[in-house]
């Protein structure tokens, strides 16, 4: 790597001279700390790290010269869906394709010799004369998906992913309606567009509906990825989870709400406490003898008694040594 960033700082020097174009020596120092980057990065995030070194440059001079680096053949100018312009290296013959995860915005850079073996035959098999290709994915990196919660409500499913219906929440008024909509147990919902505090257009199978927001909220789904949606056709994912009372989940662990039982005063009181459905609960302590248990509710602290904590069932229980 070393080798090939001295091979472009020499070409660099060659072209830019050749060129005549002005401020050289800062110029070239953009380059310097370009090339030390191995993410991709924005003219901003550069400027600060030039100025961190002792540097000072202001963020314009910095991204006219990425443009020029860019017209040069040192660097490549990308936009992902987020619209914000980033750069990364160039070197001439190797091309890589992205990943990208829409939770946290993590870039992975991959290669596939047969991928690229299979573009060119493509576009040869249609006659077609190919310039430059890139290839783009979007989806959630394991990073993510391991701090996300197996069971969600339709609302928190992202535009262009599925998810695999697993139970409502409501009533039968609710169970009905949305049936008629096709969307049943065990059904694998497709979000085709969803908009900020609007409605949500979805799809089961090759049929299209719009559910508003509020309803989405009923609906509890597990996500999927593409390779898992013939195991749920054949039945063989499991659309459940093991299931226990929250009096039993030990202290350090988190889980989410499933069903709540007990008298409605009792219910109603959990619900003004933020305990309801689908919530994610921390357990923080339990009391010397064991009651009451301390727990952390979208961020609240509250205390529950144990003979309260039996009416609660909860699933996906799992160790957490922070709570965010």
């Amino acid at each position: 790597m070393d080798n090939r960033h001295d091979n472009e700082k020499a070409q660099f020097k060659k072209l830019f001279k050749q060129q005549g174009l002005d401020q050289f020596n800062n110029r070239f120092k953009v380059l310097e700390m370009f090339l030390k980057t191995d993410e991709h990065i924005t003219s901003k995030d550069l400027t600060e790290q030039l100025n961190q070194e002792g540097e000072s440059f202001d963020e314009s001079f910095v991204a006219v010269t990425m443009e020029l680096l860019c017209k040069y053949g040192f660097a490549s100018k990308i936009e992902f869906n987020n619209g914000v312009a980033l750069f990364e290296h160039r070197h001439l013959g190797l091309h890589h394709d992205h990943m990208i995860c829409t939770k946290c915005g993590k870039i992975i850079e991959f290669r596939d010799e047969e991928l690229e073996k299979n573009q060119s035959n493509m576009a040869q098999a249609y006659g077609f004369h190919m310039l430059q290709h890139k290839m783009e994915i979007y989806g959630i990196c394991s990073e993510c998906l391991k701090q996300r919660n197996l069971i969600i409500s339709l609302d928190h499913v992202k535009q262009g992913e599925k998810a695999v219906v697993v139970d409502f929440e409501g009533g039968q008024k609710i169970s009905e309606r949305l049936s008629s909509m096709g969307v049943r147990k065990g059904a694998i919902i497709e979000i085709v567009s969803s908009q900020a505090g609007g409605q949500i257009v979805a799809a089961v199978e090759e049929s299209r509906f719009v559910i508003g927001r509020g309803m989405s909220t009923k609906v509890m789904v597990q996500p999927i990825g593409e390779t898992d949606t013939e195991i749920v056709k054949n039945k063989t994912i499991k659309t459940s989870l093991p299931i226990t009372t929250l009096n039993k989940v030990k202290q350090g662990q988190e889980c989410i709400i499933s069903k709540i039982s007990g008298e409605p005063k009792l219910r109603r009181r959990l619900l003004e406490m933020g305990i309801n459905r689908g919530t994610k609960v921390y357990i923080e302590k339990y009391a010397p003898l064991k009651d009451p248990l301390e727990l952390v509710v979208k961020g609240s602290h509250i205390s529950l008694r144990v003979e309260e904590a039996v009416h609660i069932n909860v699933e996906n229980v799992r160790s957490s040594q922070k709570y965010d």
